[in-house]
């Protein structure tokens, strides 16, 4: 028998502990401390079960978590994470252009409504939709990349930063997507305490935050 995740769940080993982000529902939990060496024994056997799973698992089973897998050639591991090898640096401070800014406002304004009307699994899914070509990628210019991480970088000052991160790496992301830009959408978190975060990178490199920053935080989520 192989076990498989129920579809929209999403997992992330940190440390000594498994959190998992159930999209559909847009909530975290963690799996109680007892499961946990028997999860990571599953992922390492990519679903396969054996001896003692079924009982240690057993909170993730009776929720629907956890269900048989019916395809042998089902993966159970986590997504392929791209860790990012530098951030935006001296992009932040492109020449000033009414017009980029305009376009970030707006767009992280959008995003909030679409956050606070539809579940976040809808608003992802739309921010997506847009098929990845590898050969339109980057079809602007360094200099158009640069604007835009400065147009979002001077909109943080109009709008605030706090708990925004969403919000604005949403907007980041639908904004480069629409101009050729194949940037990724990254959710991360960590424990003790637990604390959620996004942002967007573009060929390895984080586009609205640090890298130290960044390294605080274990990807559960990646939005392509």
């Amino acid at each position: 028998m192989r076990y498989r995740l129920k579809e929209g769940l999403y997992y992330c080993i940190v440390g000594q502990e498994v959190i998992f982000l159930d999209l559909p529902e847009n909530r975290y939990f963690a799996l109680p401390s007892r499961g946990t060496a028997t999860f990571r024994r599953l992922v390492a056997q990519n679903g396969e079960a054996f001896v003692g799973a079924e009982a240690a698992l057993a909170s993730l089973i009776n929720a629907g978590y956890l269900l048989e897998a019916l395809d042998n050639n089902h993966r159970f591991g986590a997504e392929d994470f791209e860790p990012p090898m530098r951030d935006s640096g001296g992009r932040n401070r492109a020449p000033f252009k009414l017009w980029p800014l305009l376009v970030a406002v707006s767009s992280e304004v959008v995003s909030l409504l679409r956050l606070r009307i539809f579940p976040l699994h809808s608003v992802l899914a739309r921010a997506s939709i847009r098929k990845r070509n590898k050969q339109n990628d980057g079809y602007g210019t360094d200099l158009e990349l640069d604007r835009w991480v400065a147009a979002f970088g001077r909109s943080a000052l109009i709008l605030g930063r706090t708990n925004r991160c969403l919000i604005r790496s949403l907007a980041m992301f639908s904004v480069l997507r629409a101009r050729g830009f194949l940037a990724d959408l990254y959710i991360g978190v960590r424990s003790e305490p637990f604390s959620a975060h996004a942002w967007v990178q573009y060929k390895g490199t984080v586009l609205n935050d640090s890298c130290g920053q960044i390294d605080n935080y274990s990807p559960i989520l990646v939005v392509r």
